[in-house]
């Protein structure tokens, strides 16, 4: 007896195909009413083998944008050595543009007066970032600066700015001298930021960044972790 296959299951496939030829190039699929039209189907099973794609990771789904294929070419740079995010995505010739969500000062707790080398109480600039590379979202990044650091920091509008190049304009040349890397399922907040679907798991990567043997930045970025490939790199 022949083994009956769902018909969305048969036209995920053909989209799937559509999705090698136009992998790596960020590109959108056609439309839900296009692809029912060219795959003789209802628009109910092209938009479940689209659901489909997505849960696999093989198509993400943008507001204002439609389906398009996750470009698997971007990289978090999550190697030893002085330049940041910012400017490796730019050295591979992509256009990164950056959404401040959030920035304020506060005082830092037992915790994170412990991570950064800093009092209690003493007071810490904090940055929440939506990034994205060639337009589509990519990582949710947050920041932790001592404020007696760099002071000026937190009058700086950083939206589509390097956080490093600020901090370079003050003679400060952070260079990242540990890491952490895991995996976790995805909060709310992660889940609307980063265009994923519930359930969803996301990679964490924990930098620790020093100037002059002190702390000078404790970042967290946040990413889809399977669309993320990353990438080290060491000095020689």
């Amino acid at each position: 007896m022949e083994e009956f296959i769902p018909k969305y299951k048969k036209i995920s496939d053909d989209i799937q195909n559509l999705a090698k030829v136009l992998s790596g190039q960020g590109k959108p699929l056609p439309s839900e009413r296009k692809l029912s039209n060219t795959f003789k189907v209802s628009r109910t099973t092209v938009k479940r083998a689209l659901e489909s794609l997505e849960r696999q990771g093989i198509v993400t789904y943008i507001e204002g944008k439609g389906y398009i294929i996750p470009d698997r070419d971007v990289k978090i740079n999550s190697s030893m050595h002085i330049s940041g995010f910012y400017e490796d995505i730019v050295s591979r010739k992509k256009k990164i543009s950056s959404k401040v969500l959030k920035k304020n000062v506060f005082e830092a707790d037992k915790e994170l007066s412990k991570k950064l080398k800093i009092k209690e109480n003493d007071y810490v600039f904090y940055l929440l970032r939506l990034r994205s590379v060639d337009g589509m979202v990519y990582s949710l990044t947050e920041s932790f600066i001592p404020l007696a650091r760099c002071p000026e920091i937190g009058t700086y509008d950083l939206t589509d700015k390097s956080l490093w190049k600020t901090l370079n304009e003050f003679g400060i040349y952070p260079e990242i001298i540990s890491q952490k890397i895991s995996a976790r399922m995805a909060n709310y907040t992660e889940i609307q930021y980063l265009n994923i679907t519930n359930p969803a798991v996301v990679m964490v990567v924990n930098n620790m960044a020093y100037f002059d043997d002190k702390p000078i930045e404790l970042s967290y970025v946040y990413t889809d972790v399977f669309s993320t490939n990353l990438e080290y790199r060491f000095k020689r």
